[in-house]
């Protein structure tokens, strides 16, 4: 019988397990240039869904388009980028996934990405092995920062949210989180990441300051 407390981390994608909001930007501007819109004019919005974004931009810009469209474009040009700069993980994920799994944690990637676009980028992290399950857009209708995606993942693992553990790179994701009633890490990727996480539980530097952490939260 396990006899952890925590039962189930969870990890953001974008953001958190790679430095990729740079490509995600960069996708932006080449599809904005196609469609004629401005794609700075609603500023960065960290951690909300592509649909969400162009949505809004077409409609303030009067441009008619075809939204799914442009996400499965935007999600390719994104991922070609990623692959093609060599975008490294984030400092220490992967033998901190190692020591979760040699602990016996249950792990998720639950993003407001496309459900294939998570698994490619999954696989060129070559992370795959270690996660237990996926949650994406394609899993729930409202996203980041509403909670229902996580406590999808919290019914997917058969856990409550007092025994899961999250970790978010944006003020969406730490609000969903924290909306979700679960443990909320916020991710600082060594003090490149300068977004407000202002409903965190704790946060982190490196990936691998996630394994004291957990250790602290046992012995509470």
């Amino acid at each position: 019988m396990d006899t952890k407390k925590i039962q189930l981390v969870t990890f953001d994608l974008d953001g958190t397990m790679l430095d990729d909001e740079w490509a995600h930007a960069e996708a932006n501007r080449r599809l904005g240039i196609k469609l004629g819109v401005d794609h700075t004019r609603l500023g960065r919005l960290t951690g909300y869904s592509v649909r969400r974004r162009w949505e809004e931009l077409c409609r303030l810009a009067g441009v008619e388009a075809d939204i799914e469209e442009i996400a499965r474009e935007h999600f390719a040009i994104t991922l070609e980028i990623v692959k093609a700069e060599r975008i490294p993980e984030a400092p220490g994920l992967t033998p901190t996934l190692q020591t979760l799994r040699e602990r016996g944690y249950r792990m998720a990637i639950v993003s407001s990405s496309d459900e294939s676009f998570v698994r490619e980028v999954a696989d060129y992290l070559k992370v795959t092995p270690y996660i237990d399950f996926f949650v994406t857009q394609n899993q729930v209708k409202n996203l980041k920062p509403a909670p229902d995606i996580y406590q999808y993942a919290l019914a997917q693992a058969g856990v409550p949210a007092c025994c899961a553990v999250g970790v978010e790179d944006s003020e969406p994701g730490t609000l969903a989180l924290h909306r979700a009633e679960m443990f909320t890490v916020g991710f600082l990727n060594e003090g490149k990441n300068h977004q407000v996480l202002e409903q965190i539980d704790a946060q982190i530097q490196r990936m691998d300051q996630l394994l004291p952490l957990l250790e602290q939260l046992e012995k509470r």
